[in-house]
């Protein structure tokens, strides 16, 4: 891997801060090998989450150290720092990258169960979150990325956790509304435990740690994710879709 400087992270004449480099031509055009001035950042910020991400699946985010990613990126201090402040704002940076398309995606189908004239059904609305999720979790792109989402979501530091629920949270809120809607005759305790075991169980699936597999011999495992997305939304609606809980007061 071709090693650079951290001011070859950034436009042709500027420094790691931004400021134009002493000696620089005034007015010179931001061009480096022929590339736009951008360019060069912008690569280095694409390699820079490259490596991150790598590194936190496979040492979590306690376990990689700064200098690691440094190293596999091909940057230094400054270029870090100069993208993303600290480890944190590279972690950060990392969630609101990847998760925007499944983010988009639940968006617009639960807008268009919203805009519906009649109430959605249970298995709608669990369709229209769990189906981006998993499409997505699917593709063996995404292997790393749904260890780190894992891995993040149980870290011991708060802060660390709170960055996978901001990632996810303003369409998280809206899919809960929805599905409260949806199951009127769920105490506001059993929803709230129902909704935890869904959240158990697709993020289970996500990350695939192969405790099933290993009982069954794989075979779920070679199934179309079309086929796992209907056995999930299916297993979850049958627990919001029970009995309501005789023990707390029903929403009215």
């Amino acid at each position: 891997m071709t090693h650079i400087t951290s001011d070859a992270a950034f436009p042709h004449g500027a420094s790691a801060g931004g400021r134009p480099r002493r000696g620089a031509a005034p007015g010179a055009a931001d061009v480096a090998d022929g590339l736009p001035g951008d360019a060069p950042r912008t690569q280095a910020r694409r390699r820079m989450l490259q490596a991150a991400e790598q590194l936190f699946a496979r040492h979590g985010y306690a376990g990689t150290s700064l200098r690691a990613v440094m190293a596999d990126a091909g940057v230094d201090t400054g270029a870090i720092h100069y993208h993303f402040k600290n480890k944190l704002g590279l972690l950060k940076a990392l969630f609101e990258e990847r998760v925007s398309r499944v983010n988009e995606q639940r968006e617009a189908l639960l807008s268009g169960l919203e805009q519906r004239a009649q109430a959605p059904a249970i298995e709608e609305v669990l369709q229209a979150f769990i189906a981006p999720a998993l499409h997505t979790a699917y593709s063996p792109s995404e292997a790393a990325f749904n260890r780190v989402t894992a891995l993040c979501s149980v870290d011991p530091l708060q802060e660390v956790r709170e960055v996978v629920f901001q990632a996810y949270d303003p369409v998280a809120q809206r899919f809960a509304r929805l599905l409260r809607q949806a199951a009127p005759h769920l105490s506001d305790t059993a929803f709230q435990w129902r909704l935890e075991c869904m959240y158990g169980a697709m993020m289970y699936i996500r990350s695939d740690n192969g405790r099933v597999s290993s009982l069954l011999n794989d075979a779920h495992r070679k199934e179309p994710v079309e086929q796992v997305i209907a056995q999930l939304v299916a297993f979850t609606a049958a627990g919001f879709k029970a009995g309501a809980d005789e023990t707390a007061p029903r929403r009215q």
